[in-house]
């Protein structure tokens, strides 16, 4: 970034001492900057006049004169333009001219490859695939959306009107699975007319995000993306990996045809050969899908686009394995490909295109893990790392590597943190001083609140926004109501965003800076919460959720047990509150308190009613459909009190804090 290593020049006053602004531009330690130094150096020296080999030249890897894939065009063509852009492709003093050229890839179009593969390009965040076989499709990533699949959809209605014959998830985030609805039903799938394959692991993933900490990830979802601020050049102008993540009606159905973990499932659908291989990498449930006689490789998310991978998201996620990740890039190079197309990012045709870029791809990432295990074995901390591990030239500046989506200063410190948890080996870090109490003292040391925005003043004045933003955070913490601290610090993150080719650092800059001003615009936010999907999961991972809401503060003398019995499935689930925890049965737990006898189906009813939850029962308590062979309502709804509710989004607040 621009502004990293800019000198502040004013002094500033901490414990007593005044220590001038370069101690502060050198985060190393004086011990470990020789490191950093030395690493610069040879850095330096090995890829100053570096010869690339034949796999990084440019008469391998090109762009088509379309600017809507790579390669001669010999066996992929764009069948048919829109003429729109879901990205924000104007140049903008407000956004880095870098960012602005990767948006202007983003055209929507239709693309066809061979005679019977077809891209939903540029539609929305995900780019949808259909197979046309002899008498059916295939789909393959069915859209982030109901809507945008039906806009992708009606595209290739224009081709073909053959019924779906399977859908291929890919793997289980959202933008993968949502639209399934727009392309068949439950009692397709049910049926078996329509196949849907996916990794075994897929529909548990689901359960994660979309109820465990769904209300968490989709409110730092929208911050990723920047929902909370207008779209434009003072806001969200891609997404980095798409155009844009378009909200919209989350569907889902549970696949019925399962790969085991490390499978592959050989399967020929509709005349179509096709091998579907688990590639653990971006999450464990990947699955790249290969067509052996045509030489055609869907990559799935393994590759991220044209952008260096987000090896960690910093919405939010489980630590994502580098090293799983590299090895399954080595997978897909075991195909003999000469067509790849992904989820995200344009097709490239050509064996050695496709070779290079899946080489250089796994290089990337095989690099910033060994060098980032390698100065962890010299000591170093995340705040080092990032200082010292940089790709070489050769991977920095391929152009499937730009730092648009992933970045790897933030890569590294997952990888610490991955690896060695949290604590840096400084035991106050083991028992800091309580947060607020903490930010007063800093104020205290740093000569008071006048300082520090005095201080802040000039940092942003030098552009040295981050230092600004991060000493405007304590007089913040001490007063939350501070509303010139907040808006400088506004100030600074707009500022800050300017600067960046990184999509997501630009958005959570200026979220943030929205939260600060008091000015977040919740019409647009991303939500993961969807009755289609709650409705869709097994029963087992519905009551499942409910453990870690549990609010154990009010049960620690509470012994209670809660029984469901369904009569549709033949299953019964048991909730058990016991001292503080909250434990779940698969089985009737017996003598519980309370045992209810209905339906799966009545379930469902009631999670899709929300606020009208209690009219629902009491409909289903007159009919019989819902009724209580030990306790009462009234015990019902005191079981039910001792479990929380999520907080709204407008009430999170994740800046001023």
């Amino acid at each position: 970034m621009t502004n990293t290593f800019k000198k502040l020049t004013l002094p500033i006053a901490i414990a007593g001492a005044l220590f001038t602004s370069s101690v502060i531009a050198t985060p190393v330690t004086e011990a470990t900057s020789t490191v950093g130094q030395s690493l610069q150096t040879s850095s330096a020296a090995q890829y100053q006049n570096i010869d690339l080999d034949a796999r990084y030249k440019s008469e391998v890897l090109f762009e088509h004169k379309s600017n809507l894939f790579w390669g001669k065009g010999e066996r992929i063509k764009v069948l048919s333009k829109t003429g729109d852009s879901l990205a924000f492709t104007e140049e903008s003093e407000h956004v880095h001219p870098i960012l602005t050229k990767h948006g202007r890839k983003m055209d929507q179009a239709i693309i066809q490859v061979d005679d019977n593969v077809f891209l939903g390009y540029g539609f929305g965040l995900d780019t949808p695939v259909m197979i046309e076989g002899d008498d059916g499709i295939i789909i393959v990533d069915p859209g982030e959306s109901v809507q945008r699949a039906e806009s992708v959809r009606d595209q290739f209605r224009k081709i073909t009107d053959k019924p779906v014959k399977a859908i291929i998830y890919s793997h289980n985030h959202i933008d993968h699975i949502s639209g399934v609805r727009a392309w068949t039903t439950d009692a397709e799938v049910a049926s078996g007319e329509v196949k849907i394959i996916a990794q075994e692991g897929l529909t548990e993933a689901v359960a994660n995000w979309s109820s465990n900490l769904g209300t968490l990830f989709g409110h730092r979802t929208s911050y990723t993306g920047a929902k909370h601020v207008e779209e434009g050049e003072h806001g969200t102008v891609n997404d980095g990996l798409g155009p844009r993540f378009m909200q919209g009606d989350i569907s889902f159905i549970e696949p019925n045809m399962l790969i085991e973990a490390n499978g592959t499932l050989d399967i020929t659908i509709s005349g179509v050969h096709m091998q579907i291989v688990n590639v653990p990498s971006e999450t464990k449930d990947e699955v790249v899908v290969y067509l052996p006689e045509q030489k055609i490789l869907h990559a799935a998310e393994v590759l991220q686009g044209e952008n260096f991978p987000n090896l960690h998201t910093i919405r939010g996620t489980k630590f994502r394995d580098p090293s799983m990740w590299f090895k399954g890039i080595d997978t897909m190079r075991q195909f003999d490909t000469e067509i790849m197309i992904n989820s995200h990012g344009r097709p490239v045709e050509g064996k050695e295109a496709v070779a290079n870029v899946l080489t250089s791809y796994r290089d990337a990432i095989q690099y910033t893990h060994d060098q980032t295990i390698r100065y962890m074995n010299k000591g170093l901390t995340p705040d080092e790392l990032v200082e010292v591990v940089k790709l070489p030239k050769h991977l920095a500046e391929h152009p499937w590597l730009g730092e648009h989506y992933g970045t790897v200063a933030h890569a590294v410190r997952q990888i610490y943190v991955g690896y060695n948890g949290f604590f840096e080996a400084d035991p106050w870090q083991l028992e800091p001083m309580a947060y607020e109490q903490r930010a007063k003292a800093f104020v205290e040391i740093m000569g008071g609140r006048d300082n520090i925005m005095k201080t802040a003043k000039a940092a942003i004045k030098a552009e040295n926004y981050t230092f600004a933003a991060e000493i405007l955070s304590y007089p913040i913490t001490i007063n939350k109501d501070d509303m010139e601290a907040r808006k400088l610090k506004a100030v600074a993150y707009k500022a800050w965003a300017e600067d960046q080719v990184n999509i997501n650092w630009r958005n959570w800059a200026l979220n943030s800076a929205a939260e600060l001003e008091g000015t977040r615009d919740f019409s647009n936010m991303i939500s993961f919460a969807s009755v289609d999907v709650l409705t869709a999961l097994p029963s087992k991972q519905i009551f499942d959720m409910m453990t870690s809401t549990l609010i154990a503060e009010n049960t620690l003398n509470v012994e209670m047990a809660l029984t469901y019995n369904f009569s549709d499935t033949n299953e019964s689930f048991t909730i058990e509150i016991r001292n503080g925890i909250a434990q779940l049965h698969e089985t009737a737990l017996e003598n519980a308190d309370i045992q209810i006898n209905t339906s799966r189906e009545v379930l469902n009813q009631i999670l899709m009613s929300g606020p009208n939850a209690q009219q629902i029962i009491g409909k289903h308590l007159q009919s019989g459909d819902f009724s209580f062979s030990n306790g009462s309502l009234p015990d019902f709804g005191l079981f039910m009190s001792y479990f929380d509710k999520a907080m709204s989004p407008e009430d999170i607040m994740l800046i001023v804090r």
